[in-house]
């Protein structure tokens, strides 16, 4: 959301995972309040396009996925991301960016490892059964 609220909130490829959105993250800029007609929700789909991924700028984040363990993991990299991005900034020093070519490369090999996003999710699971075993309740 902090990235979201500023008049550039692209995620820039300056490390392994915020390349992993280079070029598959749809940019709604149009905030229209809270999406409570369905012209507004009509109006973000489109901008969403073939994207998994859309940064709808003055609110935050949402991804879409087949499954809940795919969109689990996009928004727990994309979370990531954006943070990176924040703390980057933060220090006022000029970005260091990867050339698109890296960049785009990078994404590349993020799709190649989808059954991590399955084992990543498991593993969270497990993690809560430990921490918080009431949250499947």
């Amino acid at each position: 959301t902090a990235l979201a609220c500023l008049r550039d909130p692209s995620i820039k490829p300056v490390d392994q995972v915020t390349a992993r959105f280079f070029n598959r993250l749809a940019m709604d800029m149009e905030f229209g309040g809270i999406a409570s007609e369905e012209s507004e929700g009509e109006r973000i789909a489109a901008t969403i396009g073939n994207h998994s991924s859309v940064m709808m700028a003055n609110h935050g984040v949402t991804t879409l996925a087949p499954t809940v363990a795919e969109a689990f993991d996009a928004m727990y990299h994309l979370e990531r991301a954006a943070r990176t991005m924040v703390l980057a900034y933060s220090t006022g020093q000029p970005l260091n960016v990867m050339s698109d070519e890296m960049a785009e490369s990078v994404a590349r090999e993020w799709e190649t490892y989808k059954d991590a996003e399955f084992s990543h999710f498991e593993e969270m699971k497990r993690v809560l059964d430990r921490v918080n075993p009431g949250y499947a309740d």
